[in-house]
């Protein structure tokens, strides 16, 4: 496992994550630049302290079940990353004391798809960076 890659990963998700989310978000009464900034200081903290740690955990998970099929690993790893998204989104529901109105799903079901959309976007980056660093490893 390369915790560099992990680090690099995280750092490319936040950016990401942020232009994305603010793209998403933003409306007449708040700017992009508002949003760009909310993401980054409420995001940052959330992807570096549970998601690369669940990262970590579900690529260690993986490592060790032998997949036969490349689609289905690709397709394992993806819904994987998705469900520690909300996995992700619930411990830090927990971690900030939230009572039972705000594990309402009614109430969380935002929240809790822009933790998927991190999740996807990290995963994207993660196997991303793999394949560049497989083929960089082949021409050296």
């Amino acid at each position: 496992m390369n915790i560099g890659r992990k680090l690099l990963t995280t750092v490319l998700t936040i950016i990401c994550f942020t232009l994305a989310a603010s793209i998403i978000s933003m409306n007449e009464s708040y700017s992009f630049d508002f949003y760009i900034i909310a993401y980054l200081v409420y995001a940052a903290p959330l992807i570096l302290f549970i998601g690369l740690p669940l990262s970590l955990l579900l690529d260690y998970l993986l490592s060790r079940i032998q997949f036969v099929n490349h689609v289905l690993y690709l397709s394992t790893r993806i819904l994987g990353y998705a469900c520690a998204g909300v996995l992700g989104m619930y411990i830090y529901y927990l971690l900030m004391g939230a009572g039972e109105e705000n594990l309402n799903f009614k109430e969380s079901i935002v929240l809790t798809l822009f933790a998927v959309l991190a999740a996807i976007i990290f995963v994207l980056i993660d196997l991303g960076l793999e394949s560049l660093l497989k083929v960089r490893k082949r021409k050296a």
